[in-house]
């Protein structure tokens, strides 16, 4: 008879590291933080220079700062006001994120070693790495398998994001406007309340906005869903571009593999392409020409009377598009003209008339 031996119970590979303790301390101001295990802050953090935390932080008020390494997840429960910020997991934020130049999410340790420039330090008498002294174990195993953690690279804030540039590995969701110089990557969905982009936008996934969309530069998206007015230099999709207002563009419109949806009108000064339809609740201009999909159709006018489509519902290009099933040719119109007509325009949409109330109940 053979003698059953219990298998030794492996001990979990962070029990064996000497773990960093965890810091946790009330309303925290300082010239300079750093720390390389979790951190708790049952209060505001002001720090004059850099805050650095190798694991996750939680700030039970504001944040304000020079510049913030967190290689974790850092939430806020208040308002951020920094210059720049790094975000390693995620960002969370009760108030509004205010940062002067760019936030970065899905840092990696390597890169943010880089910027301190601890990469650069001799090698420590004990034989330690540099990383020892930056970044929790647990978050080097996080990185190691963040497919499996949800929310990698996120950025969700109760209020508005204002920032000079935008680089997020994961998901943009605000309850508020966000207000951006660039936006150089967003590797999800991007959600807010307005959007304004004073350069380029830059968004793997789904757009959407609860009111107006305006990006001086050039839009690419996945997905646009804009429930106000779309205001861009040009716009190129995937998918679908759908808008409850007009669209107005100075350079190409181009959805690659779905249509082009507007509630009122479109114009451009350059051309616009849809695999698929091409709709508009008013005329559609493009001064360099229109086409959709071969088995599709452009349709114009869709919401006004056949007597307003010389006016209001006409289709004019370069030359007579093929496959217009609706809306009235008319040639030499550009750009221009319906943003004459635009300022002469008088009736207002359901939609439009409470966003115009709430514009003239604020404050100048």
């Amino acid at each position: 008879m053979t003698k059953r031996t219990t298998p030794a119970t492996k001990k979990p590979v962070l029990a064996a590291l000497d773990l960093p303790a965890p810091v946790q301390t009330t309303r925290l101001k300082r010239k300079q933080f750093a720390s390389t295990g979790d951190v708790h802050i049952q209060g505001d953090a002001v720090i004059a220079t850099q805050f650095i935390v190798g694991g996750d932080c939680l700030i039970d008020g504001d944040l304000e700062a020079e510049e913030v390494f967190c290689l974790g997840k850092l939430t806020v429960t208040g308002d951020i006001r920094v210059q720049s910020l790094y975000v390693g997991h995620a960002l969370d934020a009760g108030g509004n994120i205010d940062v002067e130049y760019l936030i970065k999410t899905g840092c990696s340790a390597d890169w943010m070693a880089r910027m301190l420039e601890l990469d650069q330090r001799k090698p420590a008498a004990d034989g330690s790495s540099y990383m020892d002294i930056l970044v929790h174990p647990a978050i080097l195993a996080r990185y190691d398998h963040h497919d499996a953690f949800g929310g990698f690279g996120d950025i969700q804030a109760l209020g508005y994001v204002a920032c000079a540039d935008l680089d997020c590995h994961g998901n943009v969701q605000l309850d508020d406007v966000l207000e951006v110089g660039e936006i150089q990557f967003v590797g999800g969905h991007l959600s807010a309340a307005a959007i304004h982009v004073a350069g380029d936008c830059n968004c793997q996934g789904e757009l959407f906005s609860e009111t107006d969309i305006q990006v001086e530069g050039a839009l690419f998206a996945a997905n646009l869903i804009c429930q106000g007015n779309l205001d861009v230099a040009s716009i190129h999709s995937q998918g679908d571009i759908s808008n409850w207002g007009y669209l107005r563009a100075t350079g190409e419109i181009s959805s690659l593999r779905g249509e082009i949806h507007s509630g009122r009108w479109i114009a451009t000064k350059g051309s616009i392409y849809a695999a698929k339809y091409i709709k508009s609740g008013e005329s559609i201009v493009a001064e360099k020409g229109i086409s959709c999909g071969a088995d599709y159709g452009i349709l114009a006018a869709t919401s006004l009377p056949r007597s307003r489509w010389a006016t209001h519902g006409f289709v004019s290009a370069a030359s007579k598009p093929r496959l217009l099933l609706s809306g009235q040719f008319v040639e030499g119109k550009k750009l221009k003209h319906i943003d004459a007509l635009e300022k002469k325009r008088e009736t207002e949409l359901d939609w439009e008339v409470p966003r115009r109330l709430k514009r003239e109940m604020q404050p100048v």
